[in-house]
């Protein structure tokens, strides 16, 4: 279609230039040599057929429109004007100059179209190799989200492992000490109390490390899994929280339904449900409220042990009335190292999530329509659970 547009345009620049030397040449043939001021100014109209011959079609070109002027011209030189010696000089003259300026104009149109061509090829290579210099990067771009996920992963594993080192000698020290200190208490001394909550953190706190190392290492274990009630370990987390709330002000709503069975790790979902139920809290203003509800539905979920889960769900909802999460940031909130904290590591819900997903479940995060965001943790309900009557 192009070259036939292209042929179509060659004919009609062809076609125009024969027609402006016709009609000149007519002119002269039609004019009277008395009116020889005219004949002057017709001469002068040959240079525009002539010049637009040189420049469309190059030197080339320009010279045959010259000679073809040069046929018709002579005629009418040597039929009305043979008599006239200094005119008839003037006008083979003239004939010549036509030569003279097509060569002249089509040697820089040949020279300019030569430019124009060496350009187009340039700008063709150079679009040629943007295209496979973008499919390269591409390929880039989409190989270092790889390795840079790899390397998340990696420098995951190697702050794990010295964490374990540098967090775990202490936490035997502080463990023994504790142990030795409540030898000096009995069991129903005011002081043993703390003593037993610190003796049980600090066997969180060397779990949770433990847990730390094997999510870098991307190998959700499945050992230490118990019949648990996630309900209740949601209310012992809202528990274990509430002196810190009350230091800002805020409050809790809590609304569980019983038998919420799952077969899971206690520690791990327990530092799910922290860590959820601590965002909420620092994003809470204050004199806000976190609310808490516990469910059971009927669904699927889809997660590293279990391909799909049919039946009955334990459901944990975390709200809070907090600023939200800008709906850009939504997709990223769960890779490992992003945060919005000054002081966040981003890697507390990148395990949770994690965590989720060993358990068969997941953790999801949306915007409420009135304000803030709402975390949701979905598990698959144990067997035992049994009908949700029954269920305790």
């Amino acid at each position: 279609m192009k070259a036939r547009f292209q042929a179509a345009g060659v004919s009609g620049r062809v076609i125009a230039i024969l027609l402006l030397v016709l009609a000149v040449s007519l002119l002269h043939y039609q004019t009277k040599t008395t009116l020889p001021l005219l004949h002057d100014l017709y001469r002068r109209l040959y240079y525009i057929p002539v010049g637009l011959a040189a420049v469309w079609f190059g030197s080339r070109g320009g010279l045959k429109v010259s000679f073809l002027v040069a046929v018709l011209y002579l005629p009418h030189i040597m039929m009305d004007w043979h008599h006239v010696g200094r005119e008839l000089a003037n006008q083979l003259m003239e004939i010549a100059l036509y030569f003279v300026f097509s060569g002249l104009i089509g040697h820089y149109a040949d020279q300019e179209r030569k430019f124009r061509q060496s350009w187009q090829e340039t700008a063709e290579k150079l679009d040629r190799s943007y295209r496979e210099l973008r499919k390269q990067a591409d390929q880039i771009l989409e190989i270092e989200g790889q390795l840079r996920r790899a390397d998340r992963l990696s420098a995951i594993g190697q702050l794990s492992a010295s964490l374990t080192h540098e967090i775990r000698n202490p936490l035997g020290s502080i463990k023994g000490t504790a142990e030795i200190l409540k030898d000096d208490f009995p069991p129903g001394h005011p002081k043993a109390e703390f003593l037993g909550i610190l003796l049980r953190e600090t066997d969180r706190l060397d779990k949770v490390v433990e847990d730390f190392l094997g999510f870098a290492r991307s190998r959700p274990e499945s050992e230490g899994r118990e019949l648990l009630d996630l309900g209740e370990t949601a209310r012992q987390t809202v528990l274990l929280v509430e002196p810190q709330a009350r230091k800002n002000n805020a409050g809790f709503s809590l609304d569980i339904d019983s038998g919420l069975l799952v077969r899971g790790s206690p520690v791990q979902l327990k530092q799910v449900l922290l860590n959820l139920v601590l965002n909420a809290l620092q994003v809470s203003p204050p004199g806000g409220s976190v609310t808490v509800t516990g469910r059971k539905k009927t669904g699927k979920v889809k997660g590293l042990e279990y391909r799909e889960v049919e039946g009955w769900l334990a459901e944990i909802s975390i709200e809070d009335e907090g600023p939200g999460i800008p709906p850009e940031l939504l997709p990223k909130i769960f890779e490992p190292f992003f945060t919005t904290k000054f002081e966040g590591t981003g890697l507390g819900l990148a395990i949770s999530l994690r965590i989720a997903e060993a358990h068969g479940g997941t953790l999801e995060a949306f915007n409420r329509p009135e304000g803030g965001a709402r975390f949701l943790l979905t598990l698959p309900l144990a067997e035992e659970a049994g009908e949700p009557e029954s269920a305790g």
